[in-house]
This record gives structure tokens, C-alpha cells and sequence, in this order.
């Protein structure tokens, strides 16, 4: 998925107040969290490093995917 891709599915989607994403790793603020990551990749999409934030928000999606099922 790509970040424009990513950024569509969380725009204007209503999120719960906090998720656990992983066992054990819970996010509290999840409009910050989304926010933060997207603001990352965009301005850092070719470093390495964006590769985390982006596994993130795809791990928030399949979550949150998986909730609503």
C-alpha cells in the first residue's frame, strides 16, 4: 500500500480513543499516532527508517480492519 494509499484510508476514518497494536504495545493518542507516522513517511518516505512507521501504520489498519469485522 502506498503512503498516498495509506494517508486515504486514515483520513476522516473515526478512531477509537487508544489500540493495543501489538501484544504488549499499546497506543494511547491514536489521531497523533496516525498523524505523526504519515507526517514521517512523507517527509522522510526514501530513508530506511520510514520502513518502521510505515509497518506500523499497516499493522494499525489490519487492527483496525480486524475490530470492525
Amino acid at each position: 500500500m502506498s503512503i498516498e494509499e495509506l494517508d486515504a484510508y486514515f483520513t476522516g476514518l473515526a478512531l477509537p480513543a487508544q489500540i493495543e497494536l501489538e501484544r504488549g504495545v499499546m497506543v494511547m493518542d491514536l489521531p497523533l499516532f496516525v498523524e505523526s507516522h504519515l507526517n514521517y513517511i512523507k517527509l522522510k518516505g526514501d530513508l530506511r527508517s520510514a520502513e518502521v512507521f510505515i509497518h506500523r501504520l499497516h499493522l494499525l489498519k489490519d487492527q483496525l480492519e480486524a475490530q470492525n469485522n
